[in-house]
């Protein structure tokens, strides 16, 4: 039901114009640009862009130099098949608290719920992982350290128990079945085929770049 990816600086602006929908050709075919208008954000109004304010926020931490750091983060979190219709929007809205609460409201750079797709609808969170910089003081961005082994077992658990109790239950699974084997769901599937099209979304901006190795 949830999966998470890592990106790199040179991904950040293209992953925000596709997720919005501001880019005029998506490559993605699995977009109906009929129904994106029943697309809508849950991330906070901060009068500027999600890359504005990507840029503004990062300013204000330490962060290393290298192209190849991960300076966001972002999980796809898409509705199980066993969830009513009528319960999608509250679904999403505990699952955008529950996400804004573990990783900070001000780090929070876009999130979207994207009902425009084939299959059942996702929602977006895009992040910068942030932890306290011991050596130079103040904030870092560390995604191993964030996004790190505790937290991947942890994470459906607790979304699972913080759903239950606010009254939505459903399947709450991992989508991350490559590595565990075993069949995968048609939502699962779907979440790969968005977690593929985000790599080829930083692909293809390396490549104009000129990063291309």
């Amino acid at each position: 039901m949830a999966s998470v990816k890592k990106f790199t600086q040179s991904a950040v602006v293209n992953l925000l114009r596709h997720n919005a929908r501001t880019i005029e050709n998506p490559s993605n075919e699995d977009i109906d640009a009929d129904k994106s208008n029943l697309n809508y954000l849950l991330s906070p109004y901060r009068g500027q862009s999600d890359y504005d304010y990507f840029v503004e926020r990062k300013s204000q931490l330490y962060c290393y130099g290298r192209n190849d750091v991960k300076v966001m983060a972002g999980w796809i979190i898409t509705a199980p098949k066993d969830l009513e219709k009528d319960q999608y929007e509250t679904f999403f809205k505990l699952s955008y608290d529950f996400l804004e609460d573990r990783y900070g409201r001000e780090n929070v750079i876009q999130a979207v719920v994207h009902n425009d797709e084939s299959g059942q609808p996702h929602l977006h969170f895009n992040f910068i992982p942030v932890v306290v910089d011991k050596k130079h003081g103040g904030e870092k961005i560390c995604c191993n350290d964030v996004l790190n082994r505790k937290e991947l077992r942890s994470f459906h658990p607790d979304l699972n128990h913080y759903l239950n109790e606010r009254g939505i239950e459903c399947s709450v699974m991992s989508g991350i079945t490559r590595e565990q084997g075993g069949n995968k769901t048609v939502f699962q599937l779907k979440q790969e085929r968005e977690l593929e099209m985000e790599r080829k979304i930083e692909i293809e901006h390396q490549y104009s770049r000129g990063r291309w190795q």
